[in-house]
């Protein structure tokens, strides 16, 4: 039940047990028979125990209308705060002056979560600047680490892809009376083994791109990779991206958040179509990835699962949020919000 059905019925219920006091008191008040005095007396034409009881109801109404509706517009002013607030859209004029005490004291409190929130972005926003500024030790480690699993990876998949289909050329070469229609339907199914090949080894050699953007601006960086991925891929790419200036290790996340997006494609989409939007939004910074792809159910993220669970704790390391829609057959959209606190730094 709605709040302003609420009040309706909880006023309405009121009123009757006040047309029903207003009864008692009248009864007691007459001087006549007060069956007489209740039906048969009559104000505009209508019996008194009527005139009580649909005066009683409509007043009880018009108040419970008027003070549910009043209600449920504050309700729906601080519901409206929380919902920016949950999308990280932090303004220090976010909440309004209230009269009410009971209200004011409320955007008190959504202020001071407000001002918690804002604290734990700059602080993990601080945190990943300064996890950008590794020394060389730990980069040499960390490169370490990243040749060790694409080496796992080449085994793993583009290994295994060459074999199979090695082992598939070999039959066609050893059958002496090779059909037509089979040997046709073999070779369509290497050829598609080493299309998947080239796919997983274009999404390996990505990773193999520097691990942080070494000085580049954000927008360069993210320009020479699609560059780059348009003179080798037949993959239609399209791209929009704002000049943007943020921390350190920022940019260092959102880059690398672009590099696991477009592997997934790669690797997976099976897309002829991708888009790339970096979009200033003077508050927050919104990355979107869309492709056209094969798509996944969503809640069943077997393929790719690990790229996906890299990009959300990545935006989450750094205050952002992460939206992904994805249907079979359709493609998958990633959006990457990201909260700017520091509005004077954006270019």
């Amino acid at each position: 039940m709605s709040i302003q059905r609420s009040f309706l019925y909880y006023f309405c219920s009121f009123s009757i047990i006040i047309a029903a006091f207003i009864t008692v008191i009248y009864c007691i008040s007459v001087k006549t028979d007060w069956y007489q005095a209740l039906f048969f007396t009559q104000i505009f034409l209508i019996p008194v125990i009527v005139f009580i009881l649909l005066t009683s109801l409509i007043v009880g109404a018009i108040f419970g209308i008027v003070i549910g509706y009043f209600v449920k517009k504050k309700i729906e002013e601080v519901d409206s705060y929380l919902v920016e607030l949950e999308k990280g859209d932090f303004q220090s004029s976010l909440f309004p002056k209230e009269k009410l005490k009971e209200i004011a004291y409320l955007y008190e409190r959504l202020s001071a979560i407000q001002k918690r929130f804002e604290d734990q972005v700059k602080a993990s926003q601080k945190l990943a600047s300064e996890k950008a500024d590794w020394s060389e030790k730990m980069k040499q480690e960390v490169l370490s680490q990243e040749r060790n699993r694409l080496a796992r990876e080449l085994h793993d998949s583009v290994s295994q892809q060459l074999f199979a289909a090695n082992m598939l050329l070999s039959a066609i070469n050893q059958n002496p009376n090779p059909d037509a229609s089979t040997t046709s339907k073999q070779m369509k199914l290497v050829e598609e083994i080493i299309s998947e090949s080239q796919s997983e080894m274009r999404a390996l050699l990505l990773h193999l791109r520097p691990i942080q953007l070494e000085g580049k601006a954000l927008k360069v960086g993210i320009e020479e990779l699609l560059h780059e991925l348009t003179a080798k891929l037949p993959m239609k790419v399209t791209w929009k991206i704002d000049n943007v200036h943020l921390d350190k290790g920022v940019e260092d996340h959102l880059f690398r958040i672009v590099q696991e997006s477009i592997s997934n494609t790669l690797r997976h989409a099976k897309a002829k179509l991708l888009e790339l939007h970096l979009i200033n939004r003077q508050q927050f910074v919104l990355l979107k990835i869309i492709d056209n792809g094969v798509g996944f159910e969503m809640g069943k993220e077997k393929a790719g699962s690990y790229g996906l669970q890299n990009i959300r704790e990545r935006a989450a390391e750094i205050g952002g949020t992460v939206k992904m829609i994805s249907f079979r057959g359709k493609g998958t959209s990633i959006e990457v919000k990201v909260p700017i606190i520091d509005a004077g730094r954006m270019g």
